[in-house]
């Protein structure tokens, strides 16, 4: 395997599935996708964005159309995976200054926290809930929120504001 060019692995992993194909790709990148990824994260970061990298890389090798070079692709997912990464833990902080707001003394008084964010929520429409979660709580961007519920950009603007505007008044 050590002989054939990445297009050839690439071709012989999309319609076989063979192991040895995506091992020689993955052992070829691992160094370069390892570099590129060491000056945005921690070394235990790296490790797992690397390891969610090639399990995504391995489950979607056929969507890999060819229009960049397979080490592109590879780097294209790790950033993904790190982008992934930072909405993940920028959820739970925000989650854990939520429930600072309150006495943390009790884990009860705790939830209350999060109940009273779901019943105040129930004043919202869909659209607006959608919005305003996807990206005061997850963090996701404007654009990707119109991507994610398919809704033109200034929409989702408005709802967005309008769901902060009502829970802050409702507060």
């Amino acid at each position: 395997m050590n002989s054939y060019s990445d297009e050839h692995l690439v071709a012989i992993a999309q319609v076989t599935g063979d192991h040895a194909a995506f091992t020689e790709l993955f052992k070829r990148h691992d160094k370069a996708l390892r570099g590129f990824l060491c000056s945005r994260v921690t070394d235990q970061q790296i490790e797992d964005i690397t390891q969610e990298t090639y399990i995504k890389a391995f489950v979607k090798i056929k969507l890999f159309d060819g229009k960049s070079s397979f080490c592109t692709w590879l780097f294209s997912i790790a950033i993904n995976e790190h982008r992934q990464m930072i909405r993940k833990s920028s959820l739970l902080t925000k989650f854990k200054k939520l429930l600072d707001i309150r006495d943390s003394s009790s884990d009860l008084k705790n939830l209350d926290v999060f109940f009273d964010f779901i019943k105040l929520s129930e004043i919202l429409s869909n659209n607006q809930y959608d919005a305003y979660v996807l990206h005061t709580i997850y963090g996701y961007s404007h654009s990707e929120i119109v991507a994610k519920i398919r809704l033109p950009l200034g929409s989702v603007k408005s709802y967005i504001a309008q769901a902060d505007k009502l829970l802050k008044a409702n507060a």
